[in-house]
This record gives C-alpha cells, sequence and structure tokens, in this order.
C-alpha cells in the first residue's frame, strides 16, 4: 500500500466542508498513531468529477464514502466509487479472496431509502459496526462541539482507524488510467455540476495534499507591502488553501510556506516563512503542535520572544487542542466554533484589505 495515500475519503464539499475536514484531519492524526506518521490520507471532494480516473481513489488502500443525499447525486463521488469497485473486483478475480472492509460507507448526512442508488444499495446497507450513524448522520457529531457527542464522534475515530488498518492489509493494487477511462459512474449526473459551483462558493476550498507530497519549491521571492506567507503543516492544506484564497480576494498577495517537520525544525521553518512576506500567518492545531522533535523553549523563542517585531505575526489555531505551554499566553485567535462568515471576519479583522485595494475600491478601479 502506498503510504501516502493510506485512505481516501469521498465526499463532497457542499456538505459542509468544516466539518468534512475535520473529521478527516482527525481520522488521519489517530491513524499516524496508530500505524507511525509516515501514513497520510488523501481527502476527496473533486472539483472537476473526471479528475477521479487519474487521482488518488486509483491507488489509496481504504475508502472512506461520506454519502449524502448530494452525494449520490454527485458523478464525481459516482466515479470515485466506479474506480474503487473496479479495483475491489479485480482483486477478487485474480486472488480468489474478498477485498472485505476496503470500501466503508459511512452516513454523513441521513438518507431516505428512495435516495440510495440501487448500484450501491448492497453495500450502503450491509450491516456493520457503523450502522449508528443512518439516524443522524456523522456530521452532527462532528460539528457539535457538546462533550457527549465530543466522546462518541473521538470512539467512532479510533474504531474507524482500527478498521482502515486492518481493511488496507489487502493491498489492493492501483487501476491504470487508461482502465479507469472505460468506466462509467455507479450513480450521479452530469447536471450536479451546479451543486458543485454553488458549494465552491460557501464552502472552503482546495483538497488536501498528501502529508509527504511536497509543493514545488521556488525559493524566497521579494517582500511586498501587501504580501502574506501562510505557516502550516501538511494535514491542515484544506485551511492553507482556503485562507490563501480568502486573503487574496481581500488584495493580498500570498505565498503558502509548509512546515517540512522531517527535514527542518520549527525556528527555520518560521524564519524563512517571515522572510517571504511582510506578513506571516500561522495555522496553529493538534497537527502543528504535534509536528516534529519540538522542545517547548522553542516554542517560546518563535512565538512569544518575537512579539515586538514590527510586522507581528497572525496566530489563527482551527481546533481546540491545548497549546504547548509556553505560547498559551501568546495572542491567538481560535477559529473553532465559528461559522465560515465569522472565520472571515476574524481574518479581515486581523489582515484588513491592504491600503492600494482600499483606494482602489474607493476611486471605482
Amino acid at each position: 500500500m502506498d503510504p501516502a495515500a493510506f485512505f481516501y475519503t469521498s465526499c463532497v464539499r457542499a456538505d459542509g466542508w468544516r466539518a468534512l475536514t475535520r473529521f478527516h484531519t482527525d481520522l488521519e492524526y489517530q491513524l499516524r498513531i496508530q500505524e507511525g506518521f509516515g501514513v497520510s490520507g488523501v481527502l476527496g471532494a473533486l472539483m472537476e468529477p473526471e479528475s477521479a480516473r487519474e487521482g488518488d481513489v486509483t491507488r489509496a488502500g481504504v475508502m472512506i464514502a461520506l454519502y449524502s443525499p448530494r452525494y449520490f447525486r454527485d458523478r464525481g463521488a459516482g466515479l470515485e466509487w466506479s474506480v474503487f469497485r473496479s479495483r475491489m473486483r479485480h482483486h477478487e478475480d485474480t486472488r480468489g479472496v474478498p477485498a472485505r472492509g476496503c470500501l466503508i460507507p459511512l452516513c454523513w448526512k441521513p438518507v431516505t431509502g428512495d435516495e440510495v442508488p440501487e448500484a450501491v444499495r448492497k453495500s450502503v446497507e450491509i450491516p456493520g459496526a457503523f450502522d449508528w450513524l443512518r439516524q443522524y448522520g456523522l456530521e452532527s457529531l462532528a460539528a457539535s462541539s457538546e462533550s457527549e457527542d465530543e466522546a462518541r464522534y473521538y470512539a467512532l475515530v479510533e474504531q474507524l482507524a482500527k478498521t482502515i488498518a486492518e481493511a488496507g492489509r489487502t493491498d489492493l493494487e492501483p487501476l491504470d488510467a487508461p482502465d479507469a477511462r472505460e468506466l462509467s459512474p455507479e450513480f450521479g449526473s452530469e447536471g450536479l455540476s451546479q451543486d458543485r459551483e454553488s458549494a465552491d462558493a460557501a464552502e472552503v476550498p482546495e483538497e488536501a495534499l498528501p502529508a509527504d507530497e511536497e509543493p514545488e519549491d521556488t525559493g524566497i521571492q521579494a517582500r511586498g507591502p501587501r504580501s502574506v506567507a501562510i505557516s502550516y503543516v501538511g494535514a491542515d492544506q484544506p485551511w492553507a488553501d482556503w485562507m490563501k484564497e480568502v486573503l487574496e480576494q481581500r488584495g493580498y498577495e500570498v505565498r503558502q510556506r509548509r512546515w517540512r517537520a522531517g527535514r527542518e525544525d520549527l525556528r527555520d521553518a518560521v524564519a524563512q516563512a517571515r522572510d517571504e512576506a511582510e506578513r506571516l500567518v500561522v495555522i496553529f492545531s493538534r497537527n502543528y503542535f504535534a509536528a516534529g522533535d519540538t522542545s517547548p523553549t522553542d516554542w517560546a523563542e518563535v512565538f512569544v520572544e518575537s512579539r515586538d517585531r514590527a510586522s507581528p505575526d497572525v496566530l489563527v489555531q482551527i481546533d481546540a487542542t491545548p497549546r504547548p505551554l509556553l505560547v498559551r499566553d501568546a495572542q491567538v485567535v481560535v477559529l473553532a466554533g465559528a461559522d465560515l462568515l465569522e472565520t472571515e471576519e476574524l481574518i479581515g479583522e486581523l489582515l484588513p484589505e491592504p491600503p492600494q485595494r482600499s483606494e482602489d475600491r474607493g476611486s471605482g478601479r
């Protein structure tokens, strides 16, 4: 199995991108605790349905299908399902044993019986350990801040991670692009592209990169008064992508600076990000705090002792994980619990539109 695609989360971003990314990231983190930090998951929610024929679903070891009424109308999800089921059938035909547990349907939002396509009904309705989700849906847990729901949610994530690890040992063969191009979607239609476009306008964009896949390094570029660098770790790529789009819409030049914790320490990663732009946004999260071999004094040196810089860092936290002890008094804006509009407003307060953009708007240009 490719450790960079240990599992694949098939979903549609219009079903609530924030809760979807939280679930995927939490599941990936739990798997890394179990299997080692070299494994990663891939978050689907394709922008272009046909890209499923050459995407990570053609090589991932396990597919989690977060189904909902919208999911079953989505052509991209239907192609992902078709590609993965083809790989399972090939395994069964060539090895003579079922690819048991490799496709894991989970109810994200409740569906009625007539909303389940006949082609996948058997897979969706087969009895299993997660049947209880069908009443309210996994989203209700992933989006909840109630302590009882949180406990059930994390228990589910832990159980699911064990299920994925076991199923991943099946070792499905990848599907070649020519073979994938011959497949038809199991469900969904061309006409649902409008759903996808409307979701893009309301939800956080872009899919996550595998944690070991490096974006192209173009070196340090010239800084500008309207430039912002984003420091983050690979598991939080969806947030970095969304934040980049929000800031670009406000008139900033944005550069993503991913912290490659296996190759550089925190001080070097943040120093290089600061060198690349006038302002620095740091995306704090459980993943960021767990990355690298970072001592408590390193956190303080990088984020607390540097608060008097001419252009102070903007520290945002996307979850409720306790911060390292020596940075708990740092000025951090916690986005956990805020909806999408509130989050954009908070970012707008931290980084208002740069002066030139405001002047252009005022002059009608």
